[in-house]
């Protein structure tokens, strides 16, 4: 009887404390959402703060029409068009793990403007406005990114050129969508900063703290498994390009410290498709269009003439 009440013990106790690393590491309700006017006081943004916040204002006093759409579970997702230009391509863009959209769309937002090119800045599921309080690392993301692909072919046209763009899980996200099937008229995807696989980029930072990778990464994906009922490994990247049929641009900072640069090359290696990819010298995680904005506009607008039919201005 004693056996059986210190094993039950042990099992609530580790329960429990699955049940805390999976809150801490997916779960984001809306009272623990970041405020985009609140840039945190990290080293990766510690010497933009001042340009983000002109930026985030920016995007505020630019007229956008907030639209939604349903996921596969019934949640709300939100996103806001910016209409640049009547009849031009547009991108659908997707910001990273607790980001949002007016840091992380930083540059592809500028250029968008600059060179009138459409944009719908998606708030991701259990961020900014779109309901949910789960975040899965791009494993359930891919299925919102292909239904607001399918959004905006119903809403512009089959004719309309869809490029999809994302940053850091962003990128991962878009990556990872296309192994479902996308719409013909995406006509290419913009990863930057991506990882290659959910496991591997926790895995990494469970290093960076110092503790020890196979029992935390052990204890994550169980909580992943029992409270958010997905399988961390369940999609990569790394398979996703393998057998992609659109062309992809990757981009990278050379001194990511969140996501080795490394996962780019390892990604460009693997994918069978069309593909280009640059490093920008300087620069950490998701600030590459901070660090060095004319490379990024130069790459990224030579990317969408090369493969779109419709007229952009350059």
């Amino acid at each position: 009887m004693i056996i059986l009440v210190i094993v039950t013990a042990l099992i609530l106790i580790l329960l429990l404390v699955v049940y805390c690393l999976y809150d801490y590491v997916f779960c984001q309700p809306l009272k623990r959402r970041p405020d985009m006017h609140c840039i945190p006081e990290s080293n990766l943004y510690k010497k933009f703060r001042d340009r983000m916040l002109e930026r985030v204002k920016e995007i505020e006093i630019t007229p956008y029409e907030e639209v939604s759409i349903l996921s596969l579970e019934g949640y709300r997702l939100y996103g806001k068009l910016f209409s640049m230009k009547e009849g031009a391509p547009i991108i659908i863009f997707f910001h990273g793990y607790h980001g949002v959209s007016e840091w992380d769309g930083y540059g592809f937002f500028q250029i968008c403007k600059e060179h009138g090119i459409n944009i719908l800045m998606v708030d991701e599921r259990a961020h900014g406005k779109s309901e949910g309080k789960v975040i899965t690392f791009g494993i359930k993301e891919r299925y919102d990114c292909k239904l607001w692909t399918e959004y905006a072919v119903k809403r512009f046209g089959e004719q309309t050129d869809i490029f999809l763009a994302g940053v850091s899980m962003g990128a991962a996200t878009v990556v990872m969508a296309s192994e479902l099937g996308l719409p013909e008229n995406v006509k290419g995807i913009l990863s930057d900063c991506g990882y290659s696989e959910p496991a591997a980029i926790l895995k990494a930072n469970i290093k960076n703290m110092r503790l020890p990778v196979k029992t935390i990464y052990f204890l994550v994906s169980l909580g992943a498994k029992i409270y958010g009922h997905f399988d961390l490994e369940e999609m990569t990247s790394i398979r996703a390009v393998k057998d992609l049929t659109v062309p992809i641009l990757f981009i990278h900072g050379k001194e990511d410290s969140i996501v080795s640069v490394s996962m780019s090359e390892e990604l460009y290696e693997a994918c069978g498709g069309s593909k280009e990819r640059v490093v920008i010298e300087g620069a950490d995680h998701a600030n590459s269009a901070m660090s060095n904005y004319e490379v990024y506009e130069k790459t990224v607008m030579e990317f969408l003439h090369k493969y779109c039919a419709q007229g952009i201005e350059w």
